[in-house]
């Protein structure tokens, strides 16, 4: 499903997660108390991730079929949308995720791998024109503000969406106040299109 947010195209896709989540979880049982897979340098956040070893991309397989999908929602011909790094997040209570993008890549994607909405926050993503519009367009309605006036958007997902968006779209993920773990799994999408080679990695 497409729809535009702040007039950005986001994509949503659902994909059963029940074996990503079993990876998951045997993963951070066998993280447990040791600190090897804390955030990269330069990112102000507090979460277990797996993004330094995303180079292994260990997990593109499990999309192919949606990239065949994403591939001709944006009209690729010639072409293929390729996975170029995955990795894991958790969230545990408090922890978060600071505004960030995912630049190079074309587009960026988050699956929702172990979500529950009645006490899990989804991604927090930012209207990059909200400076703009608030001031241009501040005298147009007196109800509540469509979504170019708002400052933020928080998608409505349950567990197994896959929401994909442009890599610059600036996101973050706000503190969580379960003890119920959050898990995600995110990927870089690059786009090749017929004898097109750029590509970043």
């Amino acid at each position: 499903m497409h729809k535009m947010i702040f007039g950005v195209p986001m994509f949503r896709y659902h994909l059963n997660p029940t074996e990503l989540k079993k990876i998951a979880t045997k993963k951070y049982e066998e993280w447990s108390g040791v600190p090897i897979n804390q955030p990269p340098p330069g990112w102000d956040c507090s979460l277990r991730t797996e993004f330094n070893a995303c180079r292994k991309n260990e997990y593109a397989d499990y999309y192919n079929d949606i990239m065949v999908q994403f591939a001709q929602d944006i009209d690729v011909v010639n072409g293929r949308c390729n996975i170029y790094e995955s990795w894991l997040n958790f969230y545990g209570k408090g922890e978060n995720q600071e505004e960030h993008d995912h630049l190079p890549g074309f587009y960026s994607a988050c699956h929702y791998i172990k979500f529950n909405p009645e006490v899990h926050k989804p991604t927090k993503f930012v209207n990059p024109l909200y400076s703009l519009y608030s001031y241009q367009y501040k005298d147009l309605d007196n109800g509540d503000p469509p979504d170019y006036r708002s400052n933020h958007w928080l998608p409505d997902v349950i567990e197994g969406d896959i929401l994909i968006f442009p890599a610059w779209l600036r996101h973050m993920v706000t503190a969580q106040k379960s003890n119920e773990h959050r898990i995600t799994l995110a990927f870089n999408i690059n786009i090749i299109k017929g004898s097109t080679r750029r590509v970043f990695g």
